[in-house]
């Protein structure tokens, strides 16, 4: 609507608040993320039946190392193990990806889960 605020603020610009950060593949980045502190959490219930395996875990780490929630999913699946991988992933940290300037980057990662029993 010419000169009008209809869907938007006035003086607004077109896409709301601006586009968020990248994010990179680890193959553009100059370093990728370590995991700094976590480990999975073996359910009782996995642990009991016996359920081994490895969940291939797909997250985003933000440039801040921590793992984005929305764009957590499952790329590999272990009936039983799912769940614990994703929440375990969740809470880890990570140093940041850093780009080719140096800088920290939120970068898009496949992260293995391993549960084996002892």
């Amino acid at each position: 609507m010419e000169g009008g605020t209809v869907g938007g603020l006035a003086g607004g610009r077109v896409g709301g608040l601006g586009a968020a950060p990248a994010i990179f593949s680890p193959r553009e980045v100059m370093k990728l993320p370590v995991l700094l502190e976590g480990k999975p959490d073996y359910p009782r219930r996995a642990r009991e039946d016996g359920i081994t395996g490895v969940v291939m875990v797909y997250v985003v780490i933000g440039a801040d190392g921590r793992v984005e929630p929305a764009y957590t999913r499952i790329q590999r699946s272990v009936p039983g193990l799912d769940e614990a991988a994703i929440e375990s992933v969740s809470r880890w940290r990570f140093s940041p990806a850093l780009g080719h300037d140096g800088r920290p980057v939120r970068v898009k990662v496949v992260i293995p889960v391993k549960f084996a029993l002892k």
